[in-house]
Formats: structure tokens, sequence, C-alpha cells
């Protein structure tokens, strides 16, 4: 008897299902307990622990061997096997035991790695995509982006498969290379690469949605880097023409994208060229409430130029107008901190300052702050806030922004504390801001 819950892929191969085998096995020994794992659908199973996809001519009623130590030095050794189903086998496995921390790390020690990125140039399609889903597991620690990026041909594979390969592999590539360019260490040796800018800025203007979204944040995240990479492949214009783009999703990682290209000289005096300002002036009363931070998040940049802030103020009424009304969302601290930062850059213009100064000068007064006790550190209410208390150190939330530190070791750990002082400290200024006179 073998529980399938334990599942391996060291097997011997069988046609017949295992739980048949069971099932006929207690009925003959006459049990009146079943095991749940064994009934259809299973119960009282861990998702953790079971394999994403069978092997082929897998029993997984008899195992000629059980993982532990010896069993994945034993996996590691067959991923270069002769036996093509010996070696798809190896491949399932270790994608499932890559789950699991302390198997990963062992694996990462065994340099499995190293055996992965022989195989990215495969000419079996399943293999080439089992490579890169383990490498995006393996990727997520930090021993294994060091392990990973020992080698840099690994990101000429990784080009390669992601602009000439079919779409499942190319997306399985591009969410590989977006968790290494996570890391600013990786970053650095990424942007070694000669063609990657210029590849990446190709594939964004033809591949297919999810794809594309993959890729803004691998260029926003090398941008952040390196800006004048991104100036010279003319990053500028291919994110100026995502704007337009129907999926706010791309438009938003377009305008995050744009802010990291004009945090440079050359960017902002792009902006002023294209007169950013103006343009962004519709997105701001977007029904989409990411396409608006991200909105916001550039005008912070593009404001900074006196060319910028003596054309808005042309439209000082309705632009102030609309950023003090968005101030006041206490539930998304974010949109409120990068209002409040757009609103400062503009009162460097004093006709812009004495209209905040009679207008909006009480609104910003009465503007409310949330506590930490009522904010999870997204930048929107969602029902994990509710549900996570505060577990939100350890948690991640995918598709839901989540506020990083700007500096320290733990750039990527959540801090609400220090983050809603910020937002109060921003307030501050933008009052001090608003009250200034040249004269004094």
């Amino acid at each position: 008897m073998f529980c399938p819950h334990k599942n391996s892929y060291l097997q011997l191969v069988s046609a017949m299902n295992p739980r048949v085998i069971n099932k006929a096995v207690d009925q003959a020994m006459r049990r009146a307990f079943f095991d749940p794992h064994c009934d259809l659908p299973p119960a009282q199973r861990l998702e953790s622990m079971q394999p994403s996809l069978y092997a082929p001519h897998v029993d997984i009623s008899r195992a000629s061997l059980g993982f532990e130590r010896v069993g994945l030095r034993m996996i590691n050794r067959d991923l270069h096997s002769k036996d093509y189903l010996v070696q798809l086998q190896a491949l399932h496995t270790v994608l499932d035991q890559v789950q699991i921390s302390e198997s990963a790390m062992f694996l990462i020690n065994l340099h499995l790695v190293y055996r992965l990125i022989d195989l990215m140039r495969n000419r079996d399609p399943v293999i080439r995509e089992k490579v890169c889903m383990i490498l995006t597991h393996l990727a997520s620690y930090y021993q294994g982006r060091k392990r990973i990026m020992t080698r840099p041909e690994i990101i000429v594979n990784l080009l390669w498969i992601i602009t000439r390969d079919r779409k499942e592999i190319r997306y399985a590539a591009a969410y590989t290379l977006r968790t290494l360019t996570r890391d600013r260490c990786a970053s650095e040796i990424i942007m070694k690469n000669e063609t990657i800018i210029e590849d990446l800025l190709k594939t964004i203007k033809n591949d297919h949605t999810g794809i594309v979204l993959l890729h803004l944040k691998t260029f926003e995240n090398l941008t952040e880097w390196d800006p004048v990479r991104s100036l010279k492949g003319n990053g500028f214009q291919v994110m100026l023409t995502l704007f337009k783009d129907p999926d706010p999703r791309i438009v938003a990682g377009a305008m995050n994208c744009m802010a990291q290209i004009c945090k440079h000289d050359v960017g902002q005096k792009l902006s002023d060229e294209y007169d950013l300002t103006f343009v962004l002036r519709p997105f701001l009363t977007s029904r989409h409430i990411e396409i608006i931070i991200s909105a916001v998040g550039l005008l912070a940049y593009t404001t900074l130029t006196t060319r910028s802030k003596w054309r808005a103020k042309e439209c000082c009424v309705e632009l102030t107008k609309r950023l003090v009304n968005l101030c006041q969302s206490p539930n998304k601290p974010l949109l409120q901190l990068r209002c409040m930062q757009v609103l400062i850059n503009l009162c460097d213009c004093p006709d812009i300052r004495y209209h905040m100064k009679w207008h909006w000068e009480g609104k910003v007064l009465a503007t409310r702050i949330r506590t930490h006790e009522q904010w999870d550190g997204t930048s929107e209410t969602t029902s994990y806030g509710l549900e996570s208390g505060h577990n939100y150190r350890t948690m991640c939330i995918e598709k839901v922004e989540t506020i990083k530190n700007d500096y320290g070791d733990n750039a990527e750990v959540v801090n609400v504390h220090s983050y809603l002082r910020r937002v109060q400290d921003v307030k501050n200024r933008l009052i001090k801001a608003i009250n200034f006179k040249s004269y004094k």
C-alpha cells in the first residue's frame, strides 16, 4: 500500500491506476476505514505536497527509492540521462521538489543550476519550459540568484527563448528574467549583455499581453539600474506609444517604466519636448486606479523642470483641483504620497503657490492619513488585509502593488509605521511649501 499524497516520480512503470489497487486491498481486508487520499476528489491534502503534472508511465503506488538526500542526488544525476523518459521524469520531480525550501536549498548546493542551464537549448519544448519554471523558483532565493548569475550565458539563452520560441515557453522565460531582475546585483550583471534592452523593446511592441506585462516589469527594474541604455534604445518613444494601449495594466506598466527614464536629466528634457504634463492630464480621471497611481508617480518626475511648471500653470485650476481631491484617499497612502509630491513640485511656481494658498490650503490641512491598524501595507484595500492581519511582513500578494522601503537590507519588506510617518512628513512639507514666502 502506498499513499498517493506522498508521491514520488522515481517509480516503476505500470499502466494500472494505483488507487484501484488500494481500494481492492481495503475491500479484501474488510477495512472499515478507507484512506481519504485514495478517494476522488482527494481530501485532506496539502496543495504544496502535490506534483504539478504527473510524469508519463508512472505508477505512484510503487517507489523504487524515497526522496530524502539520496533521492535528490539521483534526480540531479538523471537530468542528463540518455533515456528521454527518465530525464523527463526527473525534471517533473525537480519542479515539485523546489516548492519545498529545504529541498530547493539542497539542490542549489548540488549545482543543479548548471545542469539546468545546459538544458535550456534542448530540442524538446517541454524540457525548455520546465527548466524555465524551475529556474524561476530557484531565483526567488538569494543563494539561487547568486549561483545562477555565475553563468551569464543564461541571459543569452533566455533572450534566445524570448525572441524565437513558442508563446508558452516565452512566458516562462519572461517570468524567469523578471524574477532575476528583482535583485540589483543581478541587474548589474544582466545589463552587461549588449542587446538585452533592444531585445526587450522589440518584444514589448509585438508580444502577447501577459508576456508584455512581464517584460515591462523587467524593463523597469533594469532601467532603474541604468536609464542611459534605455534612452539610447529609444525606450522613451516606445513607452509613449504604449500609453494608447487598451489594456490598463500595460498602460500602468509603461508609465512606471517612463518614471524610471525621467529620473535622468535627458529623460526630463524629453518629457518637456513631448509635453508629458498635458499628455498625462486625461489619465488622472481614468476609471482604473492603477493608471491613476502610475500617472501621478510619473508626474512627480515630469514636474521637476521649470518649463513643465510654467506649462502646468496653463491648467492650474483643473490640475490642482484633481490632485487635491486625490489626496483625500486615506485608503491609498501611495496615491496620497505621490499627489502631495506633485503639488510640492508645482508650488515652486509663484502663481500656482498663490492659487493653492487661496483655494486649497484648508482642504490640504484636513487631509486624513490612515493609522497602521487600518492599513495592510498595499496600495489598495483588499480582503487580504482583513484576513492576514499583521502577517503582511511575510505575505506576498500577487497583482497588488506592495509598498517597499527605499533603503536598508530589507528593501522588499513592508514597514508600515515608517511609511505612514513618511506620508505625514510629506504632508507637512506641502503645507510649508504652500505658505512659503520668497521675501523672508
